[in-house]
């Protein structure tokens, strides 16, 4: 077992420090480790405090208050290691990885603090950190869109058979959102029997295009559409009473 440790010294060569940038300084730093500790599933994820203070310059350890694993030991140095390369990390949420560059955004202009994680046997790893770090860093780029193979429900709203490709406005029924699905002439059969019903739900599955940046699905390329099986009032009420013992 071992315990996670964070050594920092701001201000080399210097005496002291203004309370305010310290002020700044830990509250990032608090933050930081708290959405850290999150990440690593630590039973809490708010149990650092400060020890070890050094009076030239200002130097300290946040130490995680309560032992852990070898695995978590090593989840947390790779993850402050390539932080401090500016690098964001898929393990962490990008929410954490910016608070640490907010961190750095605290330093004076051209200043460098030096850090240090350790090893299960202590060895400390030492690291550097800077505005630069933040200025270098760039989070992960997502494609505009992204294609996955899937399905959506709901009812058709509307038919637009007349555009080239021809599609239907879906009302999807988990969002209420209109989806665009665009399908084939061999699929106008289906779409003709799916709205002479009133409300009649329907399976379609295809080619999904996501808008990344809105979160929300672009259009849909259709391969099948498929009517959803009606159930009435008696349906409900033998599904209800089928469960009943005699």
């Amino acid at each position: 077992m071992s315990y996670l440790k964070l050594r920092i010294v701001l201000n080399k060569g210097q005496r002291g420090i203004a309370l305010s940038k310290l002020e700044r300084i830990a509250e990032e730093l608090r933050k930081f480790m708290a959405e850290l500790g999150e990440d690593l599933d630590l039973t809490e994820p708010t149990a650092w405090v400060g020890v070890d203070f050094i009076n030239t310059s200002l130097g300290w350890t946040t130490e995680y208050a309560y032992e852990v694993d070898s695995g978590k030991l090593g989840r947390f140095n790779d993850a402050i290691g390539s932080l401090a390369r500016g690098k964001y990390l898929p393990s962490l949420r990008e929410t954490t990885s910016s608070q640490f560059f907010n961190l750095a955004k605290t330093l004076d202009p051209e200043e460098i603090a030096d850090m240090e994680t350790f090893s299960e046997d202590g060895t400390p790893s030492r690291l550097e950190l800077s505005r630069k770090t933040a200025i270098l860093a760039q989070s992960p780029q997502l494609p505009p869109f992204r294609e996955s193979l899937g399905s959506v429900q709901g009812t058709i709203h509307a038919v637009h058979m007349a555009s080239k490709p021809p599609f239907f406005n879906l009302r999807e029924l988990s969002t209420g959102n209109l989806v665009k699905c665009l399908y084939q002439p061999d699929d106008y059969d289906a779409v003709l029997e799916a709205i002479k019903i009133q409300a009649q739900v329907v399976h379609v599955r295809g080619r999904i295009v996501t808008d990344t940046r809105e979160r929300s699905i672009d259009h849909v390329s259709v391969t099948q559409i498929l009517l959803a099986e009606r159930y009435d009032y008696e349906d409900v009420a033998r599904f209800i009473h089928s469960g009943k013992t005699q």
